[in-house]
């Protein structure tokens, strides 16, 4: 009976200390939140880097990439758009097949079709809310 009672409070006891370290590092993150909000967001340094744009010095060189972008899907065109917005030119599409299109042009879907409207198959900064 007594070696039960001593198993049910090393239990117990391990619960009791986990709800402690985890209630503990809750409440330390809320309070490293609330100061980096307090010295960082509370006096707009973050609006001032949100509208930093990209520099570049265009020294590039023959067959030299800042960056290389391995897919011409959606992700690897939006990437492409992203950096002609941020004025960076010099990078390179790389695509696997002759076509760009990604999963969509690799893979053939016969008879697919969407029945409802669909706005997320656009970008978020150029919406095309008149999909067939």
């Amino acid at each position: 009976m007594k070696n039960i009672l001593s198993i049910k409070l090393d239990i117990l006891l391990l619960i009791l200390g986990f709800l402690i370290v985890l209630s503990t590092s809750l409440v330390l993150g809320l309070i490293g939140q609330f100061i980096y909000w307090l010295l960082y967001d509370s006096f707009g340094r973050y609006e001032k880097r949100a509208k930093r744009k990209l520099k570049l010095i265009n020294n590039q060189q023959d067959n030299e990439y800042y960056v290389i972008i391995i897919g011409t899907g959606f992700s690897g065109l939006g990437m492409a758009i992203k950096m002609n917005e941020l004025g960076m030119d010099n990078y390179i599409l790389i695509e696997r097949h002759e076509h760009v299109g990604g999963t969509w042009y690799a893979n053939k879907y016969p008879g697919c079709a969407c029945d409802i409207a669909s706005n997320l198959y656009s970008f978020s900064f150029e919406p095309n809310p008149k999909w067939s």
